[in-house]
């Protein structure tokens, strides 16, 4: 996994979370050369790697969320509802929830040099998600539970209601890719 990196758009809430809670305990979690990325200015188009951010998710998601997914999730509709309503405004240019699943997996790819999500329509409102990230990082069950977050406000934000997901393949127990199963009405 030679120089896997992410866009700071991916970084900078980590970030966020860290500085506003200085008296954390997070030198547990950090390296000193997440510090340099922390304590610098964080652009939204810059490459970072992805080590320090897989360790900056996995600090925040222990020390502030206490290890507690569902934190993760509501976490993830917040940022969502951030993301597309500023920076990623053509993801929900319409009420189509379908369409909108697609344009995220596109977006999204364009923010790790690596690919991570493929999407597969699977009926008229069904849809799943194919994530290939890593299965050694302890923090991939967080962070799909923060991605859990991303698609449920994103399909209420283009008209679905009753969202249901369900991870119907896990990396971290051995399968070849984590599988979100996402219907609506």
């Amino acid at each position: 996994m030679a120089d896997r990196k992410v866009k700071g758009t991916m970084v900078v809430d980590h970030v966020r979370m860290i500085r506003a809670n200085k008296g954390r305990d997070w030198d547990k979690y950090l390296k000193p050369q997440d510090w340099e990325i922390v304590n610098g200015r964080i652009l939204p188009s810059m490459w970072y790697p992805l080590e320090t951010y897989q360790r900056c998710g996995w600090a925040t998601y222990q020390v502030l969320a206490g290890g507690n997914l569902d934190l993760v999730r509501l976490r993830g509709r917040i940022r969502g509802k951030e993301l597309f309503e500023d920076i990623y405004k053509n993801i929900v240019i319409d009420q189509n929830p379908m369409k909108a699943l697609d344009r995220f997996v596109i977006i999204y790819g364009q923010l790790f040099n690596f690919s991570t999500l493929e999407f597969e329509k699977v009926g008229e409102k069904h849809a799943r998600i194919h994530h290939d990230y890593d299965p050694n990082d302890p923090g991939s069950l967080p962070y799909c539970y923060q991605l859990m977050g991303h698609f449920d406000t994103l399909i209420e934000m283009t008209g679905g209601k009753n969202v249901k997901i369900e991870l119907i393949a896990k990396q971290w127990e051995g399968a070849p890719e984590t599988i979100f199963n996402i219907t609506w009405e």
